[in-house]
């Protein structure tokens, strides 16, 4: 198993860093960093590891469950501190049912009264987001990726007589593996310019930490069924240098000096209050 260093004293929070609740100032650019773990039918000691991690940081995240399993029972009872989303796979041969309706009532039936979601695999469609909006009562997308790019913000999406707060993601585990020179230094990724920077973790890469995906498809061969695995069976993968892992620390050290950030349901509601302060256009309600 990775050894973890104490949480790293380097990185000061940013000075733009908002509280639960606190909405931004209109007109301002957002810029905060928030962390999301995609569950991705992890093994139940990956799962509770990152939990624990997070909840000795007293750190928020947003979790996106795709499964029933003993591992969610004290995110569940941190309330302070976790948000459950759902993470519906919409690709054929899902388990989570053969249609959109299917698979969004499977999921909401694993985490009822969700109030985000983030697509397997990001998969998605106007098709699915109709789905989403006439179906069910999610207000919070995390389905669009646009790596290392400044300036995003909270964005809306109008359909159906109803709004959903889209929020881009900035950073996921699994892609930066796949880069010809991946980057696991936080400053670095952080970078200068202002922006939403959601950072998306998987239970199983932050367990293995390794910096490209051998370690993983190396597991896959080995344990066909990820949940199925044992400890054991990851002890010669885990990695030591930087990774997933090291990384996740850093972004622990730097929300935990900055009050824990936010969830995904915290940040969109101070989205929605902002823009309840200015003007709405003709036929939209906010």
């Amino acid at each position: 198993m990775l050894e973890l260093d104490k949480p790293s004293q380097r990185f000061a929070p940013s000075s733009t860093a908002r509280a639960p609740g606190e909405v931004a100032s209109p007109g301002a650019p957002w810029d905060e960093v928030a962390l999301l773990i995609d569950l991705d039918w992890a093994p139940d000691f990956a799962v509770a590891q990152a939990a624990a991690r997070l909840s000795r940081a007293r750190v928020r995240a947003t979790w996106f469950v795709t499964h029933e399993t003993r591992a969610l029972r004290p995110i569940v009872e941190e309330r302070e501190l976790f948000e459950l989303g759902i993470h519906p796979n919409f690709l054929p041969g899902s388990s989570h049912g053969r249609s959109p309706s299917e698979v969004l009532a499977h999921c909401l039936g694993l985490v009822p009264g969700a109030r985000a979601l983030r697509t397997h695999g990001l998969v998605q469609s106007t098709a699915i987001l109709e789905h989403v909006l006439r179906e069910t009562a999610l207000e919070v997308d995390a389905s669009l990726f646009l790596p290392r790019t400044s300036h995003l913000q909270p964005l809306e999406y109008f359909w159906a007589g109803r709004s959903l707060c889209r929020l881009p993601v900035y950073f996921e585990d699994d892609f930066e593996m796949e880069q010809p020179r991946p980057e696991w230094s936080l400053p670095a990724l952080l970078g200068e310019e202002p922006g939403l920077k959601l950072f998306a973790f998987h239970p199983i890469h932050l367990y293995l930490n390794g910096s490209d995906q051998r370690p993983y498809r190396a597991l896959k061969a080995r344990c066909p069924r990820l949940g199925a695995a044992r400890e054991s069976d990851l002890d010669d993968l885990v990695g030591q240098g930087p990774g997933p892992s090291t990384l996740f620390e850093e972004l622990l050290a730097f929300l935990g000096q900055g009050g824990g950030g936010r969830t995904l349901d915290q940040i969109s509601s101070a989205w929605r209050r902002t823009r309840s302060a200015e003007p709405c256009p003709e036929g939209r309600p906010r």
